[in-house]
């Protein structure tokens, strides 16, 4: 496939939102459900074209009045003729709904412009700060984490002192205990906002500390038991760490939802999390009985999407 066409994927970052932004663990996996790539304009140039090429020269712009920090990593030179040429990307990711959008834009614009062509797990971690200078042009900060997903279309653990594997994840496995699905909230989330709050609320030492003592370690056990495929000790895990972000994290998760998510808790039948930044996009759900679940879904008229192995990684 020639790189006009190449296809970068959607991501779902299972676990570590929010604490990996202070050195946590974290489990993000490409999500095949969702797909973009560049093309260029038809000569019919449809308002969908039309505004996408109009969105990437704004974020061309950008990059432009950082040039000094971006002359180093991208062909500057060749964006700005292919953007004139009719450039744009074409793609299925729902914007500002936690699933990856701006990380397969990041992705594709490194992937087709970038000055690192070779991707492997020895590289790694330059490939990602990279990327996080792009990915901050949407979100003030970004740990790179994203466009990482969407640059390598594997799943990648991260662990201590920010130490990046592809992993292989047994999730057919995973999903013959356990179900995953996604509902949406009807509504966009605003990434930058949330994460600057999360950031100033840091600056409390008793704020800090939780993070710290409490959700960076229930996070971890998350991960852990998900990739060992552990389900008694996994849902102990996530329905800790449902509890913590109910608690802890309310404004980031849109009103006329949080009833579901107490719901979900008080009945033990299934546990919602967020799908990235929240705010809005979609909430992360896990359960062991689809069938009990759906009825609570269906009673407060939710919408949900389920996940299968072969969307999921």
């Amino acid at each position: 496939m020639n790189k006009e066409c190449e296809l970068f994927h959607g991501k779902l970052l299972l676990f570590g939102e929010y604490s990996v932004l202070l050195g946590s663990m974290a489990l993000s996996i490409p999500f095949k459900m969702f797909k973009a790539n560049f093309a260029f304009m038809s000569s019919n140039k449809s308002e969908t074209e039309k505004k996408s090429n109009s969105e990437l020269k704004k974020y061309f712009r950008y990059l432009l009045s950082n040039s000094d920090v971006f002359d180093s990593i991208l062909n500057l030179s060749d964006l700005e003729n292919d953007l004139k040429s009719g450039l744009f990307f074409d793609s299925s990711i729902p914007i500002s709904y936690g699933v990856g959008s701006s990380g397969a834009l990041c992705a594709a614009i490194y992937k087709r412009y970038g000055n690192m062509k070779e991707c492997n797990e020895a590289n790694l971690t330059d490939l990602k700060q990279s990327l996080s200078m792009l990915e901050s042009g949407f979100h003030g900060k970004s740990s790179g984490l994203d466009p990482l997903i969407s640059y390598v279309n594997k799943p990648i653990l991260v662990s201590g002192n920010d130490k990046l594997d592809l992993v292989n994840l047994q999730l057919d496995k995973f999903l013959k205990n356990a179900t995953v699905f996604l509902i949406d909230t009807q509504q966009k989330g605003d990434t930058a906002p949330l994460v600057n709050d999360f950031l100033l609320q840091c600056e409390s030492i008793d704020f800090r500390t939780k993070i710290v003592e409490q959700l960076i370690p229930v996070s971890q056990n998350c991960i852990n038991s998900f990739c060992n495929n552990d389900i008694d000790s996994f849902f102990e895990s996530i329905q800790s760490l449902s509890s913590f972000q109910y608690q802890n994290f309310t404004n980031k998760i849109p009103y006329a939802y949080r009833t579901l998510w107490k719901t979900g808790l008080d009945s033990n039948k299934f546990c919602l999390k967020l799908c990235g930044s929240g705010g809005g996009g979609y909430l992360l759900g896990f359960t062991r009985n689809m069938k009990e679940t759906e009825k609570f879904l269906s009673k407060m008229e939710f919408s949900y999407l389920r996940i299968t192995s072969t969307s999921m990684g």
